[in-house]
């Protein structure tokens, strides 16, 4: 290959790996440690900040330029190809604030020697019409990385995963730096066996690599894992040990099928009882389709829309044996219609009006969930209600993280006339609250006649008591969430970090 085509070459790939390896380890991190904005935020900072460091580095490697640029591809090769399964064995292994420096480690060392690249090019360039054209051959580099950022959440992550696709680009580096060295140097020999080192010991991990995972999936999830399935939005795994079947969501558990129905009944079935003609029900979130079961039991209902971003989970849902014994084939039911949607964009974008909305959605873990807690996403909620319509939504541990479920409360109350918090003991989750809340006077009216007599649950005295709170568990003063200050995220944070120390809690 010629000095001209080669170089333009390099430019593009080392421009696309850097960016993809910047990508793995924040996407990583977010999953172990939650919070995406701030991993994001902290690793692209460290990320470019590095790359200034290496970047001024480089003027001490002038000497022999090209010699330095294929031993970087290399190093970068080898570091970015086991940097995600080093930061998934490290999970297991270390405290989470080990783990963050780790993650921060890594991706300095990363940034560092990607600052380098571009400057050694540089400097190995000897041909003057290659340097008048410097300025195209760079426009490279930047392509690289958009091409990089759009195939990382449409093909990467979905097809590929993590684990692998740190070490396919790790072998794509070195390989770079390979065809350097035979197609520039007069040396092809003595540098190019340290790349097809470091080649064999990321293609071992590569074959390795479906042990490894099986096995650190079992120190994880600690039961064995009966589904386990990546896609556009999250990692699905499913557990079974015995009769419980788990369901877990990028690690946190959203349901244990020993006693789910507590949950689910308490979530549907004390709003359906508080409206006197529930015909139209939405919910947002249960793309597995539990709620929806409950719903259907509800024989006044015509209609269940049920819109999780996750079409996966309908497929599942549907599909798998596990799921449809336990939502009891309510996926396929006529009266439901399944919408792969965002949720607060469904909302945006709906005219029609419904008796009830249930928000069955995850814990504020990240900046993307808090919006669903939001005093804007309330508005729209209520937007979508008709006059008599009754909205409710799960509010999270109601003693462990007490802020984040009274700043669910006090949000609601800035939008809702009528705002009533109450809770249910769930063994798998701990004391689980919910927010029941709609227009109008109280909405302790319950219609007892219209609960089903299938309930393995509640009833009339279980109800009742939903609405008790402990002496100890009080609504407690916080600001509202809203969009431009998602303040719940920070509550959530600050609610577990004072235990996590003493237990590994689920969340749903």
């Amino acid at each position: 290959m010629k000095k001209k085509a080669i170089i333009p070459f390099a430019v593009f790939i080392a421009g696309l790996c850097s960016i993809i390896y910047e990508l793995l380890i924040s996407t990583t991190a977010t999953y172990f440690l939650g919070d995406g904005v701030r991993q994001f935020s902290i690793i692209i900072g460290v990320y470019l900040f590095s790359m200034g460091i290496g970047a001024f580095l480089t003027k001490f490697l002038k000497d022999k330029p090209l010699i330095f640029f294929i031993n970087v591809e290399y190093l970068l090769g080898f570091i970015g190809g086991i940097s995600v399964p080093l930061l998934y064995m490290l999970f297991v292994y270390v405290s989470p604030t080990v783990l963050q420096i780790s993650c921060l480690a890594i991706i300095f060392i990363i940034g560092m020697l990607t600052g380098m690249e571009v400057p050694l090019l540089t400097f190995a360039l000897e041909d003057s019409n290659i340097k008048n054209n410097l300025s195209n051959i760079l426009s490279l580099d930047y392509i690289g990385g958009l091409i990089a950022t759009l195939i990382f959440p449409f093909i990467i992550l979905p097809f590929v995963g993590l684990y692998y696709s740190s070490l396919i680009f790790g072998i794509v580096n070195i390989l770079l730096g390979i065809i350097l060295n035979y197609s520039m140097l007069k040396d092809k020999k003595s540098n190019s066996i340290y790349g097809f080192l470091v080649i064999a010991v990321l293609l071992t991990l590569v074959v390795l690599g479906g042990r490894f995972l099986e096995v650190w999936d079992q120190k994880i999830y600690k039961r064995p894992i009966v589904l386990n399935e990546q896609t556009p939005y999250q990692k699905i795994v499913m557990t079974k040990n015995s009769d419980d079947v788990r369901l877990y969501l990028n690690r946190v558990i959203q349901f244990s099928s020993s006693d789910e129905y507590r949950y689910h009944e308490s979530l549907v079935h004390v709003p359906l009882a508080m409206h006197s003609n529930p015909k139209r029900v939405l919910i947002l979130g249960g793309g597995e389709n539990l709620a929806s079961r409950e719903v259907l039991k509800n024989k006044k209902v015509q209609q269940i829309d049920v819109v999780d971003i996750d079409s996966t989970m309908f497929h599942l849902a549907k599909k798998n044996p596990y799921l449809k014994d336990i939502n009891q084939n309510a996926a396929l039911n006529d009266k439901v219609n399944l919408i792969a949607e965002d949720a607060f964009t469904f909302l945006f974008n709906n005219d029609e009006k419904y008796d009830i909305i249930i928000a069955d959605l995850p814990d504020p873990t990240n900046q993307a969930i808090a919006r669903l807690y939001s005093k804007q996403f309330f508005l729209m909620a209520k937007r979508n209600l008709k006059k008599d319509g009754v909205f409710v939504t799960q509010s999270g541990e109601i003693y462990f993280s007490n802020t984040v479920f009274s700043c669910i409360n006090n949000t609601l109350k800035s939008v809702f006339e009528t705002v009533e918090p109450y809770h249910t003991y769930i063994p798998s989750f701990g004391d689980w609250g919910f927010i029941i809340a709609r227009n109008g006077n109280s909405i302790r009216e319950i219609d007892m006649n219209s609960l089903p007599k299938d309930l393995k649950y509640l009833n009339l005295n279980q109800i009742e008591q939903t609405f008790v709170f402990p002496q100890d568990i009080k609504i407690a003063e916080t600001k509202l969430n809203t969009l431009d200050n998602p303040i719940i995220l920070n509550y959530f944070l600050d609610d577990w970090g004072k235990w996590k120390a003493d237990f590994q809690t689920g969340t749903k």
